[in-house]
């Protein structure tokens, strides 16, 4: 694969999903006015100390590199809007600027976000649009920020206190579903691509937590769902 056209993908674990969470807070603030004070977020998990960069963060580590004469830019935006969630993908480009300001292209990587249009507690969330797009960018504009700068940043956050510690007793396991909530919400798929992504998301929770009937019913139904577009498409 080029790797200027790799996409990537970001830890779905808990700690990094609370993360994203935190993060849309702190896009609210910013698109409020209020300057966010957050620029890492740190946690412990099995006796590694693991830290990644808030939306704030990523700003301040691509500032530091514009100062080494490299800018990165957002390129190009590609959303699809889903019943129950969006989907971002960003191309960022990183430039190096001449003495007499032309940018020469050096790199380019994708970013992408899968955002709900709820809210944690089941309420609409209107900022779902501007968080997605936004984390999409982010998502993109980390992959092309030296890791030196991205440690500076960390580094100078800690001596700020602008870390926010994600303690334990925050990252709470999701509760399991059942085969009918399952089976319900893929009843509600309009199209093959909301088919693909909900599948990737959520079949291994489904592998893991089904029993083995259960769990060979929703594969057959994905596959009669997968043809039945396919048809559909004709």
């Amino acid at each position: 694969m080029d790797e200027g056209k790799e996409v990537a993908v970001r830890d779905e674990s808990l700690p990094f999903k609370l993360m994203d969470a935190l993060d849309d807070q702190l896009i609210i603030a910013e698109l409020e006015g209020r300057m966010p004070e957050i620029l890492t977020y740190h946690f412990s998990d099995k006796g590694q100390e693991v830290w990644g960069l808030s939306k704030a963060g990523v700003d301040e580590a691509t500032g530091e590199l514009s100062k080494q004469g490299e800018v990165i830019r957002e390129m190009e935006l590609v959303f699809t809007d889903g019943q129950e969630e969006a989907f971002f993908t960003v191309k960022a480009g990183r430039y190096v600027v001449s003495k007499d300001g032309r940018e020469i292209l050096l790199d380019t990587k994708f970013g992408t976000k899968r955002q709900p249009k709820k809210t944690a507690r089941g309420n609409d969330n209107t900022f779902w649009y501007e968080q997605g797009s936004i984390k999409a960018c982010r998502n993109a504009s980390m992959r092309l920020i030296p890791k030196t700068i991205v440690q500076a940043v960390i580094e100078n956050a800690k001596k700020k206190g602008k870390v926010k510690e994600v303690k334990q007793e925050e990252i709470k396991p999701e509760p399991a579903k059942t085969y009918e909530e399952y089976y319900n919400r893929m009843t509600e798929i309009k199209n093959a691509f909301e088919l693909k992504n909900w599948w990737s998301k959520h079949y291994k929770e489904m592998e893991k937590s089904l029993p083995d009937e259960q769990f060979a019913e929703i594969v057959n139904y994905k596959d009669f769902l997968k043809n039945k577009f396919a048809e559909e498409k004709k």
